[in-house]
């Protein structure tokens, strides 16, 4: 199990990112989940993106998405 604040932070990362498309949380984490971005990203990132602003941190995990997402139809 990871640390607590950890898991906050996820938390907090899939609301900001549900909030924004429109999701649930539930559908926001089979999103982070087939891009893999709570294990390639949030959890190896997690000592900087911690410091960062939630705007900052909302527009880089969007911009991901979004690059991913658009990597699928090409």
């Amino acid at each position: 199990m990871k640390p607590m604040d950890e898991i906050r932070f996820i938390l907090l990362c899939l609301g900001w990112v549900a909030q924004i498309r429109h999701l649930s949380i539930d559908q926001t984490l089979d999103l982070f989940n087939s891009h893999h971005l709570i294990e390639n990203y949030i959890l190896p990132c997690f000592s900087i993106l911690k410091n960062q602003s939630p705007i900052t941190i909302q527009n880089e995990l969007l911009a991901i998405l979004n690059r991913n997402e658009n990597n699928l139809h090409l």
